[in-house]
């Protein structure tokens, strides 16, 4: 098999000291705890909530017993991938729903990963927009993408759903999660992605027993 061709493209954001985190879940912690000159070799401890940087929510999230980071097949992570650009068509802590959804709606298929670019990746930091007011999936806009059977969706937000109530946050994560759709956060999209091609994309977990989310690497393939 020659892989030499194969186009692999980064999804995901960096994770470093301190990095921008969703509030109140704390920020993510790297402590070096070897160094090369003094033991000989170089070693990290991390520590971060799973529910931080580029993650994936499980149906474990809002529903025991229904599938965590380690029970789930690895086929779940697996899809291919529909990129929705609502670059410039959606504002702070406004929702989306199936009219901004709309004209990618008949291009999706049964399994496939719903991945929508508002542009706030391109926002990461400390300010209160990305903190606080992200563009968010709505309950109707949920409901759409559940009717067409997609298997995973995500936003290059802190969360799916929008902060400060429970009416903004909830619904999304209830309908998708309900369903047994997953639910990818901190999407990032590099350009080179946005060009209305469908391409299969992965989000392989941490085997995590009990997980209701784990950071991931989220990668986009040409092959």
């Amino acid at each position: 098999m020659d892989l030499s061709k194969v186009k692999l493209f980064d999804l995901s954001q960096p994770i470093y000291h301190g990095c921008p985190a969703y509030p109140k879940l704390g920020t993510p912690q790297i402590t070096r705890t070897s160094y090369r000159v003094r033991e000989g070799f170089n070693a990290e401890t991390l520590t971060v909530s799973t529910h931080l940087v580029t993650h994936v929510d499980t149906p474990e999230h809002f529903y025991d017993g229904t599938g965590d980071s380690a029970s789930l097949p690895l086929k779940n992570f697996w899809g291919a991938g529909v990129f929705i650009d609502l670059r410039g068509k959606v504002g702070a802590d406004e929702p989306i729903g199936p009219a901004l959804l709309g004209p990618w709606l008949d291009q999706i298929e049964p399994g496939d990963f719903v991945l929508i670019n508002t542009g706030w990746h391109l926002k990461r930091s400390f300010e209160e927009d990305y903190l606080k007011k992200w563009p968010y999936l709505d309950g109707e806009g949920a409901l759409a993408l559940k009717n067409l059977g997609v298997a995973a969706v995500g936003i290059d937000s802190l969360s799916l759903g929008g902060y400060g109530s429970k009416e903004k946050a909830r619904p999304c994560h209830e309908i998708l999660l309900g369903a047994g759709i997953l639910i990818l956060e901190e999407v990032c999209f590099p350009e080179s992605v946005m060009d209305g091609k469908k391409r299969p994309v992965s989000a392989f977990p941490l085997k995590i027993v009990g997980g209701s989310a784990s950071p991931v690497r989220v990668v986009a393939y040409d092959f």
